[in-house]
């Protein structure tokens, strides 16, 4: 290495290690302690009418298409998941969407939106959201797809744009929201009398904390035979990439019938 090489090489070590110094100037040590108020009192709160309109629409529709809560909703609480400053030093999530009741004797439920009120994907969120009002404890793709799906009705009606989703769903091969989505989608159009009834026909998913997942088997039996048939033919190429998507907390429990054709 010549005289200059050398020069070059000093600048840039000098360079790196300065811009290193900065960057762990500027990291925050996150405490992993416990937080000194409640979960939903570290996030932001949503104080916006035209959600409240629309979580109070969504909700009524919700009801009129798949029937009452199994616990009933008293008071919603909306949160945009961002830290508030006073708690911004301790270690929790930020950025995700859940909906979760806190107090099921009095109604009490939190909804958690990853983005603020000024983004296209807002309402989409809020309205896939508010169908988990109806039972908090369903966790598997079947639900997520009929609250996308869902999702998209109640925006169409509220004359909100549904975000950059469709292009995003309708593109997708693998990605299970975008997967669930097409399914339930076209689940709905096959089977429209039995299609609502499918999230009351639960089960223990085996994941514990007593949540639930759509028998889908206890669903399929209530259908007439020409019903039954549809049914299993819509579902039948989506449950390959689906049975692989087990993943945090979320199952997918593939009909019988086509047990050997999602191996």
């Amino acid at each position: 290495m010549n005289k200059r090489e050398r020069s070059v090489f000093s600048f840039w070590k000098i360079t790196v290690l300065f811009f290193l110094f900065v960057e762990l100037l500027g990291c925050k040590q996150l405490s992993n302690e416990e937080l000194p108020c409640s979960w939903q009192e570290a996030y932001l709160p949503i104080n916006d009418q035209e959600t409240d309109q629309f979580v109070a629409h969504a909700f009524h529709e919700a009801i009129a298409q798949f029937g009452r809560p199994v616990i009933p909703v008293k008071k919603v609480l909306l949160r945009r998941s961002k830290k508030k400053d006073e708690v911004d030093q301790y270690r929790i999530a930020e950025n995700f969407s859940l909906t979760t009741c806190i107090d099921p004797t009095n109604g009490v439920f939190v909804i958690y939106i990853a983005v603020d009120p000024s983004h296209p994907n807002y309402f989409p969120l809020l309205g896939h959201e508010c169908l988990h009002l109806l039972n908090v404890h369903i966790f598997d793709w079947y639900m997520e797809g009929m609250a996308t799906r869902f999702s998209e009705e109640i925006c169409t009606k509220n004359g909100k744009p549904w975000g950059n989703w469709k292009h995003r769903f309708e593109r997708s091969r693998r990605e299970p929201y975008a997967v669930s989505y097409r399914m339930m989608r076209d689940l709905q159009k096959k089977c429209p009398t039995h299609y609502s009834k499918l999230i009351h026909a639960v089960r223990e998913n085996g994941k514990g904390s007593a949540k639930l997942c759509i028998d889908i088997d206890r669903w399929l039996k209530t259908l007439s035979s020409a019903e039954h048939k549809r049914a299993l033919q819509t579902l039948a190429p989506y449950v390959k990439i689906l049975k692989n998507q087990d993943r945090e907390g979320y199952n997918f429990i593939t009909p019988a019938a086509l047990g050997k054709k999602g191996d």
